[in-house]
C-alpha cells in the first residue's frame, strides 16, 4: 500500500490510498488472529498472566478498531458480536487486575517487617485464591459453544468486513480526529487535583489514540508508529496510577473484612499510595510530549 497526498486545494493532510476491505482487514485480522492465538493458549490450560493480558489487549485492540474505522466499517452489522466482546473484556479484566494486584503485593511485601510478614502473606494468599477463582470462571466460559461460534465470527468480520457504501479508504484525519479531540479534551482539563475516575479515563482515550494510530502505521508509515510509541508512554504511567488506586482499594477492603490484618493492609498501600502520587505528578510530561504538533501524523 502507498500513501497520496491530496490534491491542490483539497485539505493537506495525507490520506490513505487502496482498497477500503484491504485496509480495515489489515487492522482487524492481526488483533483477531493474536485473541485466537492466547484464547488457545488459555483453553490448553495455562494460567500465565501475560496469557490474560494480551488476550484482552487483543480485545481492547478489536474494540477500539471498530470504532476508530467506523467511518468506513458499518459498526451497526457488527454491534452484537462488539457487544459480546466487551463482556469478555470485563471478565479477562478481573483476572488481569487481580494479577497485576498480586505483582503489587509481592514488590511490597519483600521487605515487611518481619513482625507483619505473616499477615502479609495472609492477604497475598486470599488474593491468589480470589484470583484463581476468577480464572476459572473466565476458563469455563471459552469452553462455551457461543464463545467459540463468536470468535469464528469475528475472523469471518475481519477477512470479509462489511463496509459503508459508497466503500472509501480511511481519512488520517478523520480516523484520529474524533479520538484525539477526546483524549485532549480530558487531558487538558485534568489537573493534579483531579479524581482518580478521571486519570482513569485520560488514560482510556490514550489506549484508543493508540490503536488508531497503529492501524494505520501499516499505510501511513513510520510517523505513525512513533506517534503510537509516544500513546504508549503516557498510557503506561496512567496505567501504573490506576493499578495503584485498584491495590488501594482492595487492601481498603482487606482491612473493612478482617481487621486483624488492617495494619499489614495499610501498610502495604501505604507504598501504593507513593506510586500513585509519583504517577498522579508525572502523567502531564508525557502528555505534553504527545501533545507537541509535530508528531502528528494527519
Amino acid at each position: 500500500m502507498t500513501m497520496r497526498v491530496a490534491r491542490p486545494g483539497a485539505p493537506s493532510h495525507l490520506r490513505v490510498a487502496g482498497d477500503p476491505a484491504t485496509i480495515v482487514t489489515t487492522a482487524l485480522v492481526g488483533a483477531v488472529e493474536r485473541l485466537m492465538l492466547h484464547d488457545a493458549e488459555i483453553r490448553r490450560g495455562t494460567d500465565d498472566p501475560e496469557a490474560i493480558h494480551d488476550a484482552r489487549v487483543a480485545v481492547r485492540q478489536i474494540r477500539s478498531l471498530t470504532a476508530s474505522l467506523a467511518s468506513v466499517l458499518d459498526v451497526d452489522a457488527i454491534a452484537h458480536q462488539v457487544e459480546q466482546l466487551g463482556t469478555f473484556a470485563r471478565a479477562l479484566g478481573e483476572v488481569r487486575d487481580l494479577d497485576v494486584f498480586l505483582e503489587d503485593l509481592a514488590a511490597e511485601t519483600a521487605n515487611v517487617p518481619e513482625a507483619i510478614g505473616a499477615d502479609a502473606a495472609r492477604i497475598a494468599s486470599a488474593v491468589a485464591l480470589e484470583r484463581g477463582i476468577a480464572f476459572e470462571r473466565v476458563r469455563h466460559s471459552m469452553e462455551a459453544a457461543k464463545h467459540t461460534h463468536l470468535l469464528m465470527t469475528l475472523m469471518s468480520i475481519a477477512v470479509d468486513p462489511p463496509l459503508r457504501q459508497p466503500a472509501r479508504a480511511p481519512d488520517p484525519a478523520v480516523v484520529m480526529s474524533s479520538v484525539w479531540k477526546a483524549l485532549s479534551r480530558r487531558a487538558g482539563a485534568a489537573s493534579g487535583s483531579s479524581t482518580d475516575p478521571v486519570l482513569h479515563e485520560v488514560r482510556t482515550r490514550a489506549k484508543r489514540v493508540r490503536y488508531a494510530a497503529e492501524a494505520l502505521a501499516p499505510f501511513v508509515g513510520d510517523r505513525a508508529s512513533a506517534f503510537a510509541k509516544s500513546a504508549v508512554r503516557l498510557q503506561d504511567v496512567l496505567g501504573r496510577h490506576q493499578d495503584s488506586v485498584i491495590a488501594i482499594d482492595k487492601l481498603s477492603a482487606v482491612a473493612a473484612a478482617d481487621p486483624t490484618l488492617a495494619f499489614a493492609a495499610g501498610w502495604i498501600a501505604a507504598g501504593r499510595e507513593r506510586v500513585r502520587v509519583e504517577t498522579r505528578a508525572g502523567w502531564r510530561d508525557a502528555w505534553r510530549s504527545l501533545a507537541k504538533k509535530k508528531r502528528r501524523f494527519w
